[in-house]
């Protein structure tokens, strides 16, 4: 059984854009980066369809994400601290 052979996202795009282009024919870019011109015709197709996503707000909630997580994590720890000081004040307060 062959081996399923994982290709960096940059080759895809090299590739899909390669095709878009025309200016090449698909035996000759399969030849060009050894992959099966099936791949190309795939690659190419989800380009299309997928392509506008580079624009949408997928590359901003990337960013709001990270600043999320670290908002719960600060949370996390100042109620860890809040519940620390409350235990600490019920067995030494006055």
């Amino acid at each position: 059984m062959a081996r399923k052979t994982n290709y960096e996202n940059g080759l895809k795009f090299k590739v899909a854009l390669e095709a878009i282009k025309g200016e090449s024919t698909y035996e000759e870019i399969a030849t060009k980066f050894n992959i099966s011109k099936s791949l190309i015709t795939k690659w190419r197709d989800e380009l299309l369809k997928n392509g506008s996503a580079i624009y949408g707000k997928s590359i901003n909630t990337t960013k709001d994400e990270g600043t999320e997580q670290k908002l719960y994590q600060q949370i996390g720890q100042l109620t860890m601290e809040v519940d620390y000081l409350k235990k600490f004040l019920s067995k030494y307060g006055k």
